[in-house]
């Protein structure tokens, strides 16, 4: 009698305290994302750090960058000369820098779209220097960020130990009296 008593009250509970009857709430579907193609060679690099950049995924961002696992040698950024003094903190800019850069922005909501033209590229044997000019507009309610950004940029690239190209140095260079990819970086921090 005691344990069909007890059989009775577990089947009362457990119908009573899961849920397990009801119907939930279903979960919103993965936004496809764009993957990471391993970078094999400079044009790969290029594009997965513009696409990284417009889908403000950081993992796939930071990964075009120098990882000192891979390749010994160090990340900089050399920010545009009149921007150094409008922005002190581009004076110590490195790996974590362009890490928080990118969370500000996506915190931001901020709508970006890169177009980087005139690509002069000077192949150096297991690295090469890319000169660039580029055009960065974003669309963003916060007037701090929003509007058009452009320059030009020197980009030293290496082959890394997995035959990856990475960023290892990224030189911006300001155009007249236009904003550029430092004014961006500087606002963002």
């Amino acid at each position: 009698m005691i344990s069909s008593y007890f059989k009775i009250l577990l089947v009362v509970l457990l119908f009573t305290s899961c849920d397990l009857l009801t119907t939930r709430t279903p979960e919103e579907p993965l936004k496809p994302g764009t993957g990471n193609i391993p970078a094999t060679s400079p044009q790969i690099l290029f594009q997965n750090f513009k696409t990284s950049l417009e889908d403000k995924i950081l993992e796939n961002y930071l990964s075009c960058f120098v990882d000192s696992s891979f390749l010994k040698k160090k990340f900089l950024f050399i920010p545009a000369t009149g921007s150094i003094t409008q922005y002190p903190v581009l004076n110590s800019w490195n790996f974590n820098s362009e890490r928080q850069y990118l969370n500000n922005l996506k915190a931001q909501g901020v709508t970006l779209s890169v177009n980087f033209t005139n690509n002069v590229n000077t192949p150096l044997g297991d690295s090469a220097i890319y000169a660039l000019d580029y055009s960065i507009n974003i669309s963003s309610n916060n007037l701090t960020f929003a509007g058009p950004y452009s320059g030009s940029a020197l980009f030293k690239i290496f082959l890394d130990s997995r035959n990856q190209w990475v960023i290892v140095d990224w030189q911006d260079i300001k155009k007249e009296n236009l904003n550029c990819w430092s004014d961006l970086k500087g606002r963002t921090y």
